[in-house]
Formats: C-alpha cells, sequence, structure tokens
C-alpha cells in the first residue's frame, strides 16, 4: 500500500564543474556555487553537473515525535528530448530526529553519462520506500561548440527604468519610498535563423549601493515581436530610500556579462535609455566604479528640459501619470485589476457617505492594458479628437465639444473600471472635466428608501460625480421590462433629465454592464441614445486565454513569484480549461488574480511552511503542485463559435 512520505525534497539546484574545480570541492561542495539557473554550459571544460538536494523531515515539525528518518531515495536522470532514462542511483538519506533538514550532493559525471548539447534533461527524485515522487527539476544544456561563446548569444539594445505611477523609460530618477522598480533590457538574440528550441535562459542582477546586497533571477527572454527579433528581460524591486546611492543592474548569460547600467532613485532626474556606451558591462562591480560611471555620465547633461510648454501639454495626456494621491469614490477597479495587473482591495462598489481613500497608483497608459484590442483603437481616436479640439481653442478657434457620455459592454473582469479612470484623468487633464474622479455605483445604491425617493439618491450620485465620472455597473438592472412600476425606472428619469440640462456640463455618464441586456435598455429608451453616440459605445471582450495567462505572469511578476517550467505549463492547462468552460459570469482578469490568491498562494503557503524552507526560491517560485486541477464544470450557456458534428 502507498504511504505519504515524511520526507519533503522543497530545492533541487544545479551546477556544471570542470575537473579542477571538483576536487578542489570535494569536502565542500557549497564552493561550487549553486543557483536556481535551469540553463548549463557544455564548454571544453565541462566534467559534469553536480547537484544539490535539500530535504525535510516533516516530522520534526509534529509534537512529541522523536523518530527521524532513514530512506532509499533514488535519482533517475531522464533525456527529456530522446524520451529516456540515461541515469539511476540510490542514495540513503538519514536525518536524525533533532534536525529538521538535510541538504545531500551527488555528481553527475559527463565521462560515464553522455551529456548532449541542446537536449533538456529531468531529474526525479523518489522516495523509494513509500514509493512516491518527491519533486523533479528540468534543466537545459547549450553548447559552446555549437553556438559558439554565450556572450554574442543576445545584444542589449536599450535599457532603463520604469517606475510605478509613471510612463516612459528612465535613466535615474527621483522617487518616493516604497515604489516598485523594474530595470528591463531590450535586446536581440543572435542565433540567426535556426535558433535553439529553447532559448537559453539570462541571468539579471542588481547590485545595492551598499555593495553587500545583490537581487538576482533567472528567466527566459521575454519575446516582444518575433518579426523584429525584439526580446527583453526585467527584474523588479521595492525602492527603499534605506538604500540611497547608485545601483548597478546587470544583464547575463551563462555568467559571461552582457550589458549592464547604473542608476540611482534619489537624482538626477534623466528620461530615456542607457544605449552604447551606457550599457557596456563593469569589468568589475564596486560602489565606487557604479558612482564613477554614473558621475561621467551625468555630470556633462543638463536635465530634461521642460521649457516647450506648449509640446509638453500636447503630449501629457500619454505621458503623465495619475496622480496617487486624487480622490476617489470607488474601492477597486471590477476587473480587479490596475493596469499594471495589480488587484484592488475590493472589487464592489463604494456605499454612500463612505469616505474616499487614496487611489492606488495607475498608469495613464493604454499600452499597459492587456488586451481590450478594439476598446484600444476608439479610445485613442476619441483621445486624439480631444487634443485637436483643445489645440483649436488655444489658437482662439470657435470651441468644439466632444460628446462625454458613454456606454462599456463587457462582461465582469474586462477592465472597464480601469480604463474609466484613464478616461477621467485624460479629460481632467483637457480641461472638459475639473476632477477626473470615478464614482461607481449600481442599482442597490441608487435606490431610496421609499417608492418614488430615487431621485434624491440619484441627484445624490450626480453630485457626488461632479467634475469626474458617475459609472453606473450592471446598468441593465434598472430597466424590468415586465415590471412597469419597478423603481428603477425613476432613475432612469433622473438620469435623462439631467443628461437634458445644459447648464449642467461638468460630469460624465458611463453606463456599463451584459451588451444583450445593455441593449435592450438602450433601445426601450431613446433619451440614451440622443446623448451617447455609437462613437462612445465601447466593447470589452473577453480576454482569450493567452492573455488570462499574460495577466497571472504580470500579476506574479509583480508580486515577485515566478513559475516553474512545469508550473506554468500546469498553470496554461488550467487556465485553458476555464476559458473553454466559462460562462456568462465568468470573472475574466478577476478570475484569474482570485486563483492566484485564493488557491495557488495558499497551497504554496502550506507546501513552503510544511518544509520549513525560507530561502528567497522557496518563498518566491511556485511549482506544478501549487496549481489547481481543472475542476468539471457545467456546460457553458454561451453560444460557441463554429460547427456542430
Amino acid at each position: 500500500m502507498k504511504t505519504k512520505s515524511p520526507l519533503h525534497v522543497e530545492q533541487i539546484m544545479f551546477c556544471s564543474f570542470s575537473a579542477d574545480e571538483l576536487d578542489g570541492c570535494k569536502n565542500n561542495f557549497q564552493l561550487l556555487g549553486f543557483d536556481n539557473r535551469n540553463d548549463l554550459l557544455i564548454d571544453s571544460d565541462f566534467a559534469g553537473i553536480a547537484v544539490e538536494i535539500e530535504f525535510t523531515n516533516s516530522r520534526y515539525f509534529l509534537s512529541n515525535c522523536t523518530k527521524g528518518i532513514r530512506r532509499n531515495v533514488s535519482l533517475t536522470l531522464v533525456d527529456a528530448t530522446d524520451r529516456c532514462e540515461i541515469d539511476r542511483r540510490t542514495i540513503r538519506v538519514n536525518i536524525r530526529s533533532e534536525y529538521p533538514y538535510k541538504t545531500v550532493h551527488t555528481v553527475l559525471l559527463h565521462s560515464e553519462i553522455d551529456f548532449k548539447p541542446g537536449h533538456s534533461y529531468k531529474l526525479v527524485v523518489r522516495d523509494e520506500t513509500s514509493s512516491s515522487t518527491l519533486n523533479e527539476r528540468i534543466l537545459h544544456l547549450f553548447g559552446e561548440k555549437e553556438l559558439g561563446s554565450p556572450r554574442g548569444w543576445y545584444e542589449a539594445e536599450n535599457a532603463g527604468l520604469q517606475i510605478e505611477g509613471r510612463e516612459g523609460i528612465y535613466r535615474s530618477a527621483v522617487i518616493e519610498d516604497c515604489l516598485m522598480i523594474t530595470t528591463r533590457f531590450d535586446l536581440t538574440q543572435k542565433f540567426g535563423e535556426n535558433p535553439p528550441l529553447v532559448l537559453p535562459e539570462l541571468e539579471l542582477r542588481l547590485h545595492y549601493p551598499n555593495g553587500r546586497e545583490v537581487q538576482n533571477l533567472f528567466i527566459e527572454p521575454k519575446c516582444e515581436d518575433f518579426g523584429e527579433n525584439r526580446y527583453s528581460a526585467s527584474l523588479q524591486f521595492c525602492y527603499s530610500a534605506y538604500y540611497s546611492g547608485t545601483y548597478y543592474a546587470e544583464l547575463l548569460c551563462m555568467q559571461y556579462p552582457i550589458a549592464g547600467f547604473v542608476f540611482s532613485l534619489n537624482g538626477p532626474e534623466f528620461e530615456g535609455y542607457w544605449a552604447g556606451e551606457g550599457l557596456k558591462p563593469l569589468e568589475e562591480y564596486s560602489p565606487k566604479t557604479a558612482d564613477d560611471r554614473l558621475k561621467a555620465f551625468f555630470e556633462p547633461l543638463d536635465p530634461i528640459s521642460t521649457d516647450d510648454e506648449f509640446d509638453r501639454l500636447l503630449d501629457e495626456f500619454i505621458k503623465a501619470e495619475i496622480n496617487p494621491r486624487q480622490a476617489t469614490s470607488d474601492t477597486g477597479d471590477e476587473s480587479g485589476l490596475t493596469p499594471s495587473d495589480e488587484p484592488q482591495a475590493d472589487d464592489k462598489p463604494q456605499a454612500d457617505g463612505q469616505p474616499a481613500g487614496e487611489e492606488p497608483s495607475l498608469l495613464a497608459s493604454l499600452d499597459s492594458l492587456t488586451g481590450l484590442r478594439s476598446v484600444k483603437e476608439k479610445l485613442t481616436v476619441y483621445e486624439r479628437v480631444v487634443r485637436f479640439n483643445r489645440m483649436r481653442a488655444e489658437k482662439g478657434f470657435p470651441e468644439s465639444t466632444s460628446p462625454l457620455h458613454a456606454m462599456f459592454l463587457g462582461s465582469p473582469g474586462t477592465g472597464k473600471t480601469t480604463v474609466a479612470r484613464m478616461i477621467g484623468l485624460m479629460l481632467r487633464r483637457a480641461g472638459l472635466l475639473s476632477k477626473g474622479h470615478v464614482v461607481v455605483k449600481e442599482r442597490a445604491t441608487l435606490l431610496g428608501q421609499n417608492y418614488n425617493s430615487e431621485s434624491e439618491k440619484t441627484l445624490e450620485a450626480i453630485e457626488e460625480a461632479q467634475g469626474g465620472i458617475l459609472l453606473i455597473d450592471e446598468a441593465y438592472q434598472l430597466y424590468q421590462q415586465n415590471d412597469p412600476r419597478d423603481p428603477g425606472k425613476f432613475v432612469i428619469e433622473t438620469l435623462l433629465t439631467t443628461l437634458a440640462d445644459t447648464s449642467r456640463r461638468d460630469w460624465m455618464l458611463i453606463l456599463a454592464g451584459y451588451p444583450q441586456e445593455m441593449k435592450l435598455m438602450f433601445d426601450m429608451n431613446p433619451g440614451f441614445k440622443s446623448r451617447i453616440p455609437d462613437s462612445n459605445i465601447y466593447v470589452f471582450d473577453d480576454f482569450s486565454m493567452e492573455e488570462l495567462m499574460e495577466i497571472a505572469e504580470r500579476y506574479l511578476s509583480r508580486h515577485q513569484f515566478s513559475l516553474t517550467p512545469d508550473a506554468r505549463i500546469r498553470l496554461a492547462e488550467r487556465l485553458t480549461d476555464d476559458y473553454a468552460h466559462r460562462q456568462k459570469n465568468f470573472g475574466n482578469a478577476r478570475h484569474v488574480i482570485n486563483m492566484i490568491e485564493t488557491e495557488i498562494i495558499p497551497a504554496m503557503a502550506v507546501r513552503v511552511t510544511e518544509g520549513a524552507a525560507d530561502d528567497i526560491a522557496a518563498l518566491t517560485e511556485i511549482t506544478a503542485a501549487d496549481i489547481p486541477a481543472p475542476t468539471k464544470r457545467q456546460a457553458p450557456d454561451r453560444p460557441r463559435v463554429g460547427f456542430a458534428i
């Protein structure tokens, strides 16, 4: 009978070694420098692969348990490319009762195992006593003889900083404490027309100003444009004023430096990319060499010019960030996402009388939103019209106005509130709205206590939204076709009366909800048709499975989690199943964030705390075991596209 193993393996790490290195480290394998890399280089000095496995005794954490562990553990190496087992060995793992864990090392010699460049391998660790798999790890090997030196595998084109709450790229900046900063490298791969099936991973290192702390990340380069051979690699960290001084961001491949740049987050302020000499890696890093480079580049330069005020005003709509202290009356986006895919604390409309909190920092950029292609296209045109009208007014031509009021059609979790915030900011900066804040209401918060008192609540909501936007979520619920006495009709009448009042221009109405139901309400209330032109009707399509995956990866990256290759496959399988079986109330982005927060992270927390591991990898790396399996669902009530057989 199969029993659960008291052994746990939370971490498997690899490193390659030369014959000389192995001879010098046999009594201390830690000198080989194990880390979380998934790719290794076969060069002329390659003598084999060292493996480090950390075993945890789960019995140690049980009360009144004095048992240690003695187990036979098998290590099976599989050539995943050729699909065959190439090595199998058994080790004895003994952990005394007074210890929670034990680290075991073994070596896979190239003289005994024919490691092949371009092949992928999988190491499977099993408890033979309980016949259970404890963990497994994928490894890719690349040959220097076949591909050349790793120094020439990638070429960095430019690099810089992406700053939370700002648009654009910076070389150096002045920012507040506790903001998220992303160091980004844009690059091209130099393998030509026949690149490896799996591109070699990159290592990003961030050297802190104190010269002691280093943050690193191993990632696959992200393809930005396959046709143009454009890739990127990014590392995110939270800035603390405690670490003031000069940072050094470094890009490496197989431990070979490819590029690097220096920056400061307490001045000077310079917008733009690092390129050319500014990306040349330091020969030897130290806080002094980083400081010297920063001074050498910035002392001859002047800060960014802001003399051309007119050009700045023309571009600020799509370059400016939302003021994080701008008050709003809603507590979160109904999609569960900011434009940077960060979930809000609450996705329900704020009740009347509840004080407005401080709005999270948002990027006022359409490009920062996942999906929403048709919405982006229409908003781009609308934004250009607003800018054009303002340019004419500033030159003394007769003032033209753009229709403000709009309708958002789409399922929950597709970013409607986020887009409303962006429109509010744009219209405020264009002078069409005095504040630009967003007030979210729904049927329940617009109905009064007494019949026919709905006009009071509705007028209060409109007054609260003065200078900004009143967004009524699931607005179709206000119209009940089969109930002529439904109080929602008074809300509609009050809205139409206020929309007809030409003296009240400093507000915008957005009606949001499912397309079919909203169309019915729209058709039955001609007053809305006259105030909301077709150009202001936006369709928020459901996210595709690929877009849901992108949202998940961006959210995890933003919160400093990473996926193992197997976990990424498992997550894609889960999202594919969820998407295929989605029903009308499918939450889209909100569904993804809820799954991460209520299923994946809790499962990871249980696994990590049971193993008593608190190293960086254990606290950040999500494994396949943390991803929930697809569940059985009822048949979707949405019509399917295609032919039935």
